[in-house]
């Protein structure tokens, strides 16, 4: 059995290469399930942000054109997408998720450049720790500096 110090690339055993693509597939399968979740809240927040303008700009018509029974419903039905805004944060959770998307990626260049299976363990449970917790990053990535001694 491969020891946790084994590195990813250019050993010889049989074990440390299953480990490696086992772990390997476990880094593909979560930036799968965050992009997958980015482009959920990202979707939604564009939703949002677009529906509010639409209904503002026909606010102003409305308002233009002497309707304001209609003004009144659509300033409501903005009232209540400025409420979901609040409510459901997409925008913020886009960032985030876009945040762990590129972190992923810098974790599978690691990977391809021979970094130590422990080291890319540990980044990847740092990871789903934050996406776990909904975390912004910075938190873990300054672990990550004084695990590579760069404080």
């Amino acid at each position: 059995m491969a020891s946790i110090t084994d590195p990813l690339v250019g050993s010889n055993t049989t074990s440390t290469t299953a480990d490696a693509n086992a772990l390997l597939a476990e880094v593909n399968a979560f930036l799968a399930d965050c992009q997958h979740r980015l482009a959920f809240n990202t979707r939604w927040d564009n939703l949002l942000n677009v529906a509010g303008i639409l209904l503002s700009v026909a606010i102003i018509a409305s308002g233009v054109f002497q309707q304001s029974e209609l003004t009144t419903i659509l300033g409501g039905l903005v009232a209540a997408i400025v409420t979901a805004q609040r409510a459901f944060p997409f925008g913020p959770r886009a960032q985030f998720y876009r945040v762990l998307v590129g972190q992923t990626a810098n974790l599978l260049t690691d990977v391809r450049a021979g970094t130590q299976l422990s080291t890319v363990a540990t980044t990847l449970k740092s990871l789903r720790l934050d996406f776990a917790q909904q975390l912004p990053r910075g938190s873990s990535s300054k672990s990550d500096d004084k695990e590579k001694g760069t404080e």
